[in-house]
């Protein structure tokens, strides 16, 4: 639940999904269960739960914009990610082959998660997670047990492509170049806590700012061309009531609230997507002068044109205007954040924790994890994360 919780995850774009927060939580849980783990055994069982959901979320035909376009009421992250966690643990127990079909299915058979929290910023969104998780180990641990699931489980008349696809699926993704070509070299890292489809407009609106060193007072007004209708209807519509969102979940699935945090503080952190910065009237002034808007006549009208590209132009009071087209963010693969991004983000997530966590334990955290395949007991690495709340509950 805690791994998306914050909306810092990663993501795999063309997948649509999340693919980690169902399977490296599940895989140390069952490490701390069931150990010794190895740090290499817990990275194969990682990689390959993970691999699973990205090529699950790249197999059905989807269509992000234009007339063939119809909005999804599921989340990929939630579904694919209970296959995932079923996976993990399955490589994890060493189920083999027919127990490891018996998981697949088992978690189908509990596969739940909706996108309709996200529509009401609700709670719940932060919590269909860990159900997605819980269920998926629990099938692989009910075939361990000798509870057999339904072997077809994707292609099935009842399966997971024909019940939620309509069989509208090219299983290639699943198949091709398996076990040579990894998608999980596809995952961007978030370097701001907002729903993914936004980080090319907070990018953006930042570099604009800080090219040309400019502050509030002298923007006018700031319009974001959205090219696809799906990240329209998540972050954008409708559009007053994203400019004063009324919570957390709702501010980081705001497009111009985000955007206006990035202008006026040059940041977008937990801060600005936090109650402090829900209040801002500096931030609430901005997000009125950001204007959405879907420009329906873009080149991704059919198919998947992940990450959504978006054109930004910024009008000055001195009557120019600044215009610039973003794709690749920071965190994509093709702009990618190095180990001294992710650990610098590590440190800045550390420093919120409601007990204080020692900077030993920060570098040994680190340093575990730089050199995860030599790990010979992954409770050890579980012991370095809780050791800041076992000792504030001394």
């Amino acid at each position: 639940t805690m791994a998306r919780a914050l909306e810092l995850d990663d993501v795999h774009e063309m997948a649509m999904l999340h693919p980690s927060v169902a399977c490296i939580p599940t895989a140390l849980a069952y490490a701390d269960w069931k150990g010794p783990i190895s740090g290499a055994d817990l990275l194969a069982a990682c990689t390959a739960g993970m691999e699973l959901v990205c090529r699950l979320g790249l197999t059905p035909t989807y269509h992000v914009a234009g007339a063939l376009h119809k909005p999804r009421w599921f989340s990929y992250t939630y579904q694919c990610g209970t296959f995932g966690a079923a996976a993990v643990v399955a490589k994890l127990a060493g189920l083999g082959h027919e127990l490891t079909l018996d998981a697949l299915g088992n978690a189908y058979s509990q596969m739940a998660g909706n996108q309709q929290g996200i529509q009401e910023g609700a709670l719940i969104v932060r919590v269909q997670q860990g159900l997605s998780a819980r269920d998926g180990a629990l099938g692989a641990l009910l075939a361990q047990k000798g509870i057999t699931g339904p072997r077809q489980m994707l292609e099935g008349k009842f399966g997971y492509f024909n019940a939620y696809f309509g069989g509208d699926y090219d299983r290639s993704h699943l198949l091709v170049g398996l076990g040579r070509d990894f998608e999980v070299d596809q995952i961007s890292i978030k370097p701001y806590p907002c729903c993914k489809i936004t980080h090319a407009s907070v990018s953006a609106a930042l570099q604009l700012v800080q090219e040309n060193d400019l502050r509030p007072e002298q923007i006018e007004g700031v319009t974001v061309q959205i090219n696809s209708r799906e990240s329209w209807d998540e972050v954008c519509h409708p559009v007053e009531e994203k400019r004063r969102p009324k919570n957390s979940v709702d501010a980081q699935f705001s497009l111009p609230f985000v955007v206006a945090s990035a202008i006026v503080r040059r940041r977008v952190s937990l801060d600005e997507v936090g109650p402090e910065g829900l209040k801002d009237p500096a931030i609430l002034a901005m997000a009125q002068r950001v204007l959405p808007v879907h420009n329906t006549e873009s080149d991704v009208s059919e198919g998947r044109v992940l990450p959504m590209p978006i054109t930004m132009e910024m009008k000055l009071a001195n009557g120019k205007t600044l215009k610039l087209w973003k794709r690749f963010p920071y965190g994509h693969p093709q702009n990618r954040m190095q180990w001294i991004g992710v650990i610098e983000k590590f440190r800045e997530c550390a420093e919120r924790a409601r007990v204080p966590v020692a900077d030993k334990t920060l570098d040994e955290i680190i340093a575990t994890v730089q050199n995860i395949e030599d790990l010979k007991d992954a409770r050890d690495l579980n012991r370095l994360l809780t050791e800041g709340s076992l000792r504030g509950k001394a």
